[in-house]
């Protein structure tokens, strides 16, 4: 009999952590929270700076490599949409701090808009390795008159470098927010709480 009642107030403790966790006034605090958090801050200062670098090295050096001309432009786009999504997210943090209206709708227009972009970012950066990856054995950085082989030094090994940071930051990010605990003020928090729960649900269910 214990055991059936264990196992009826499964759902109930779940749906008790979402509505704890997620709820729209929940999310607005944890949500401003991070926004306000000195660690959030610096945690925007690597990927700020490598799309800053991108996307100016990608300007200043568009027309010199004709050996992948996608590399350019790879670093252009990059960066400027990952400026963008800095710029939109510089507003949320102004809109949510100091404006008190339709935040839950803001945060969520937000968050949908970040995802569609950070998913973009994410296919276009396998893009950016092929094109960067596909002539690692035969670019050269001296003899401009050959075409099919030469490609600006700073521009090649700015992008395969800023290739490089990339995954070593999102190891890192993973790293963080696997290892490193998370804050109240966490909007992973509560998520974090039901996975804590699973293995004492477990245990119910073989009871």
């Amino acid at each position: 009999m214990a055991s059936t009642m264990d196992q009826e107030m499964v759902p109930n403790d779940i749906r008790s952590h979402f509505s704890k966790g997620f709820g729209p006034a929940k999310v607005i605090k944890k949500t401003t929270g991070l926004y306000a958090s000195k660690r959030f801050h610096c945690q925007l200062l690597l990927p700020l700076s490598i799309v800053i670098v991108s996307f100016v090295v990608g300007i200043l050096y568009v027309h010199d490599c004709p050996s992948q001309s996608y590399i350019p432009i790879y670093l252009i786009v990059q960066g400027a949409v990952g400026l963008f999504i800095f710029v939109i997210h510089l507003v949320a943090i102004v809109y949510i701090i100091y404006i008190d209206k339709y935040k839950y709708q803001f945060i969520t227009l937000i968050a949908f808009l970040s995802a569609f972009l950070i998913l973009f970012l994410f296919v276009w950066f396998i893009v950016g390795n092929i094109s960067v990856f596909s002539i690692v054995k035969r670019v050269q950085f001296n003899d401009q008159t050959n075409i099919g082989s030469y490609c600006n030094g700073v521009l090649y090994q700015t992008a395969f470098w800023l290739i490089i940071c990339t995954y070593i930051m999102s190891i890192y990010f993973c790293c963080s927010f696997a290892c490193i605990p998370q804050s109240r003020k966490s909007p992973t928090n509560g998520i974090i709480k039901i996975k804590k729960q699973i293995p004492k649900i477990k245990r119910m269910l073989k009871d």
